[in-house]
């Protein structure tokens, strides 16, 4: 059952469409990946706000600052599932590498780069925290399309085998 979450501020009432659990984030018009709420009320995808403090520091909704350390603790509405420390459910995973260990990417790219795996691409590109990445296949790695000699290995793996998961798209396991 759908209906409208309200997010107040003293600004502006902002009406989210979607179910009350999950509420669609206005960066990406998309149901929200990982919920996270801004000091402000403010309801995003993880990524999405992610992305958007990096580029601006503030809500893209009311413009208040964001706080320096909240993409480190960040306000989730509800945590990432613990499947990537003990295993993965059915199906393939992709993996980007990181300083000690992997870090799954989110569902919603996971499956995108699994489409484009499946329809055997050599590369393509994805949005990901508000930034175009290039995903090559073809000698297994990423990087951001403005930055290409910024490299980092990804994999395909439908168990975790002798790699060390550090949580999901940048949010370490709690």
């Amino acid at each position: 059952e759908h209906g409208l979450l309200k997010v107040t501020n003293n600004l502006s009432d902002i009406y989210f469409q979607g179910d009350n659990d999950n509420p669609e984030c206005v960066v990406c018009l998309q149901p929200c990946v990982y919920p996270v709420e801004l000091p402000c009320g403010h309801i995003f995808c993880f990524l999405c706000v992610k992305g958007y403090a990096h580029q601006n520091k503030k809500c893209a909704i009311c413009r208040q600052d964001i706080p320096q350390d909240f993409m480190k603790k960040p306000n989730l509405l509800w945590q990432p599932l613990q499947q990537t420390a003990q295993g993965l459910g059915e199906g393939y995973h992709w993996f980007y590498e990181g300083r000690n260990g992997w870090w799954k990417y989110d569902e919603r790219t996971n499956e995108d780069i699994e489409q484009a795996y499946k329809l055997d691409l050599k590369n393509f590109e994805i949005l990901i925290c508000g930034e175009l990445y290039i995903i090559d296949f073809e000698n297994k790695y990423q990087y951001p399309k403005k930055i290409p000699n910024r490299r980092r290995s990804i994999i395909r793996q439908n168990k975790i085998n002798n790699i060390i998961v550090k949580g999901v798209a940048g949010l370490r396991h709690l």
